[in-house]
């Protein structure tokens, strides 16, 4: 498959693609951008604490105190990288990633930092800077869990919701943000159903047995990835992923955010409510960083992408938060079947085709040689917008060696034909 890297981190099959090597040499980079302290946390895969012990032992051998949260959600590592906590982080993940893959992501003052960026640094000449002494490593797990969660309360201003003893039913993948969502449900007063599951990524799973808990009563499903960033929310329909950042940008704007970003793959259903809550709606690429770029260029509140069920708040946390999407969810229990009327209007289907022999450009000219488009959009691989319910997204992957196909449309039936169709095109362009 080969090592991916990109504006979501460093990824790959792991040791066949990301080796111990590649983890030493990124962390040098990084650790050349730092002054003396970083944080470490990690998801729960197998090779995950492998790759967290020779991240720390390189970031100590270049002076750097290590601040080690031990298994922690990426949302967390995100915060204590801000300039008020410890400024720095590494995160060892390859979050939505099938189980064999693993990774890094890097984060400086409160913001995710583009792996590219770093290979680009790696390449070049710069000097390293001195070395006077080797750090020392901390750990501080405890410490960044209460802090976090004590925070994401006050800002939501949640502390005395009382839920009474209501059922939620949660597949958290045996993942990083497991103790982070069930201490949540139990100080809003929730009664945790764990149904913990090997879907590493949500989005992409049919998740039947979160359906079938709230079918027989729980007032909601949540089904995190392995590092916490993104969280599904199921409110008793058939979901989409999309239906995560549609609740919370419901909420955003009661709480006052008047413009909102979102990546270019999402759902119509987000761009209908803006319109009915008289709120800015502005696109961006596919990808967390580039949502973010147009949020702080912008001055949006909030936002995310709807595709990777992942929301943005800016006032909390520069990264998607699953565990902040979570929490909002459950504040909005009363007010869910009145959102998820715009979610109903469309149907959506994603998916990926293997990308080996794909000529991109020859993708776009078979899909621009297509006469009943209204508009054609580039800025990520090309959307063609076919009138004002219906669009398709072709893309390729940054975390993958795959093309991304993405379809709405008002009817399933026009949906699935459409997916067909052009994912046939897809393979044509072989």
């Amino acid at each position: 498959m080969g090592l991916k890297v990109s504006i979501s981190g460093v990824r790959g099959l792991f040791p066949e693609d990301l080796t111990l090597e590649h983890v030493m040499n990124f962390t040098r980079v990084f650790s050349s951008m730092l002054s003396d302290r970083c944080a470490l946390a990690m998801d729960t895969r197998i090779s995950s604490k492998s790759i967290a012990s020779v991240a720390s032992a390189v970031l100590r051998e270049h002076g750097i105190d290590v601040y080690n949260l031990g298994i922690a959600p990426t949302p967390v590592l995100v915060r204590e990288s801000n300039a008020s906590r410890v400024g720095a982080g590494i995160m060892v993940t390859a979050s939505h990633n099938p189980l064999e893959w693993n990774g890094l992501k890097f984060a400086l003052n409160g913001r995710e930092v583009p792996a590219d960026l770093l290979l680009k640094s790696s390449n070049s000449s710069k000097k390293s800077k001195s070395i006077s002494r080797i750090g020392v490593e901390y750990w501080s797990s405890s410490e960044a869990s209460s802090i976090y969660l004590d925070d994401l309360f006050r800002f939501l201003e949640l502390d005395g919701y009382d839920a009474e003893g209501a059922t939620v039913a949660v597949d958290t993948a045996h993942g990083a943000g497991r103790a982070y969502i069930l201490e949540i449900l139990a100080r809003l007063g929730f009664r945790a159903v764990v149904m913990d599951s090997m879907a590493v990524d949500p989005t992409g799973s049919d998740l039947a047995h979160l359906y079938t808990a709230v079918s027989n009563g729980c007032r909601l499903g949540i089904a995190l990835d392995m590092d916490g960033d993104r969280a599904v929310v199921l409110t008793g329909q058939r979901y989409k992923p999309d239906d995560t950042l549609l609740i919370c940008l419901a909420k955003a704007v009661e709480m006052g955010c008047r413009s909102i970003a979102v990546s270019i793959d999402t759902s119509n259903a987000v761009r209908d409510l803006a319109r009915a809550m008289n709120c800015k709606l502005l696109y961006s690429k596919v990808g967390e960083a580039n949502v973010v770029d147009t949020m702080l260029k912008n001055g949006c509140g909030a936002g995310g992408e709807g595709s990777s069920a992942g929301f943005i708040m800016a006032g909390f946390n520069l990264c998607r938060d699953g565990l902040l999407a979570s929490a909002l969810s459950l504040s909005m229990l009363d007010r869910l079947d009145e959102v998820m009327e715009y979610s109903k209007r469309y149907s959506v289907r994603r998916g990926k085709v293997d990308a080996k022999g794909i000529k991109h450009d020859r993708i776009s000219d078979l899909l621009l040689s297509r006469h009943d488009y209204s508009e054609s959009i580039t800025m990520d691989g090309i959307k063609l917008v076919l009138d004002e319910s219906t669009w398709v997204l072709v893309r390729p992957s940054n975390t993958e060696d795959v093309v991304r196909l993405s379809v709405e449309s008002d009817s399933t039936d026009r949906c699935n034909e459409l997916y067909r169709m052009y994912e046939q095109m897809i393979k044509d362009a072989g």
